[in-house]
């Protein structure tokens, strides 16, 4: 269309908002998906050091994990202009839902509280600090709470009151960001306390007036939490303490939330999104928008906005929901009732149904019943759906369709197996493992139809990497047909993962993946047709279970 804006080969649609930093746009990528881009103004961008930052800064942010967090995809510079994407979430903010709709309560409080900690402990799992966490850099999305921005405040000095006017309001600052101090992950776990008391009774926790009136009452005096219930209240006390030594890190907030479990950030995301309810503010066709998902243009990876590459998943709401109010379930007083809801739907992502163990831990190995929760329904990539005992996947031309398992990988080790019939087309079918559940991360271990197989590494925003293959198979017919076990060994480190492939009993691949190796997270089946044909595979079988030491 003429007229319009590219930067760095992103179309620039409309601008979804500005900032001290610049605009932020939603904008058509090079393969024709969406994304937020937000364009840095050009005196901050011509700066030497500010460039420099910007590099920096944002080689750390890419690092972050994708739970709960919209993940930055690309950034650049494109002649004098500095750019940086990440993926568009659709739904609004916290400050405006709050501002237009009124406090959240009930499940949907609970699962933001729970979504914010867990996107903390991503970010500060890579090293990152937030330093200017806010409702405005929380969107509700229909998956749940996506926190963003992480890091990109440091691309401006914050040892100044200047810096900080360009940062916005201080109303959520910790107060050793007040005193102009340096700052650590516990300054955003003092933000987070503000954030939820914002978002639970609608107010600021420091109340309004001029900046140096609210900066003073941040030092020198505490939150006003009134109105939410003792236990939250608790622990957003205890998040806001104002000595930063006494604060719980993101992952003790975490397990404090959750009854002292230590869920693994996948989990947690898993059960934020199942007792999500939905964001405010989103019209009816905004929500139908999300109904299909589960596919992905081949060779658009960081198109999760219009492919939507994450898994649909049984929300079991109404079981967090009436037990997070009332705290039943034999949960003691002091504990606070989200832990309930949590358990529930946990147990409801293992069995599909509503049972509340005292403790959640699945057996293994799981074997699917594919009638027990697994997506499916049509989309913009194909079809899945449920035929007698099996899991028939139809994938249209220039698609790739995976669907994940209802159950979260063990940690440590996974082996992952099925078996599987090519009916109708050409193309690759497998498994998938050490994937997120609200990214396109995976392993993906990959028959062809011509009788080759492959095991490719994949990453929100790139392009997938090849590990091993394509490798011819010994005998074409294995090709349209056979059991697949995948096995991801050994520790998410540097040490690397070591990744083995047989089709048919018969090991055809083996190799190790040190390069920022993913950890334990989901697992699942997957196809992807040749061009011109849709590729139909059934699945007659699928299990889950820890390798053997």
């Amino acid at each position: 269309m003429s007229g319009e804006r590219v930067i760095g080969g992103y179309t620039l649609r409309r601008v979804l908002g500005r900032g001290g930093m610049g605009e932020v746009h939603l904008a058509t990528t090079p393969t024709g998906g969406l994304a937020a881009v937000k364009v840095i103004h050009p005196e901050l961008a011509r700066d030497p050091a500010f460039r420099r930052r910007f590099e920096r800064e944002v080689a750390a942010a890419r690092r972050v994990a994708r739970f709960c967090t919209a993940p930055v995809l690309d950034a650049g510079m494109d002649g004098d202009i500095a750019y940086l994407v990440t993926e568009y979430v659709k739904g609004p903010d916290l400050a405006k839902a709050v501002r237009e709709q009124g406090p959240l309560s009930g499940s949907d409080l609970e699962a933001l509280v729970v979504g914010i900690a867990t996107a903390l402990g991503a970010i500060h799992g890579a090293g990152v600090v937030h330093r200017d966490l806010k409702p405005s850099n929380v969107l509700l999305s229909p998956l749940g709470p996506r926190v963003i921005d992480f890091g990109i405040a440091q691309l401006v000095e914050a040892d100044s009151q200047a810096s900080q006017a360009i940062l916005g309001t201080p109303a959520f600052m910790a107060p050793e960001q007040v005193r102009g101090e340096p700052l650590g992950p516990a300054a955003d776990v003092y933000a987070w306390g503000g954030v939820i008391a914002f978002a639970g009774t609608g107010r600021l926790p420091f109340g309004g007036g001029s900046p140096a009136e609210v900066l003073y009452r941040i030092v020198n005096e505490g939150p006003r939490l009134d109105g939410l219930d003792a236990a939250m209240r608790d622990v957003v006390e205890r998040a806001m303490a104002r000595d930063p030594r006494l604060r719980p890190t993101a992952r003790q907030l975490l397990e404090s939330l959750t009854g002292g479990r230590r869920l693994s950030p996948a989990t947690a995301t898993q059960v934020v999104e199942r007792t999500w309810t939905g964001p405010r503010g989103l019209t009816a066709e905004q929500q139908a928008a999300f109904g299909a998902r589960g596919g992905e243009r081949v060779g658009a990876v960081e198109d999760r906005g219009l492919a939507a590459a994450v898994e649909d998943a049984p929300v079991q709401a109404a079981v967090g929901v009436s037990l997070a109010r009332g705290g039943r379930g034999g949960v003691a007083r002091r504990r606070w009732p989200w832990a309930a809801g949590a358990v529930a739907v946990l147990a409801a992502v293992v069995v599909g149904v509503v049972v509340v163990p005292r403790v959640w831990s699945p057996s293994w190995p799981y074997a699917a019943g594919f009638g027990d929760s697994w997506a499916t329904g049509a989309s913009d990539g194909g079809d899945a759906r449920v035929a007698g005992s099996d899991y028939v996947l139809t994938a249209k031309p220039g698609w790739r369709l995976w669907k994940s398992a209802p159950v979260p990988e063990p940690s440590g080790g996974v082996v992952v197996s099925a078996k599987a019939r090519l009916e109708q087309g050409s193309g690759e079918y497998g498994v998938w493992c050490h994937g997120s559940a609200n990214s396109g991360d995976r392993y993906e271990f990959g028959v062809s139809g011509s009788g080759r197989v492959t095991i490719v590494k994949r990453r929100t925003g790139q392009k997938g990497t090849s590990l091993y293959g394509p490798a011819a198979l010994n005998g074409a017919a294995a090709a349209r047909g056979g059991r697949i076990v995948a096995e991801c060994a050994g520790p998410s480190d540097s040490a690397g993962v070591t990744l083995r492939m047989w089709v048919n009993e018969e090991l055809v691949a083996e190799v190790s993946d040190a390069s920022d190796p993913l950890g334990p997270g989901a697992a699942g089946v997957q196809v992807a047709p040749d061009a011109g044909e849709a590729l139909r595979v059934r699945f007659e079988s699928f299990a889950i279970d820890r390798t053997k030491d």
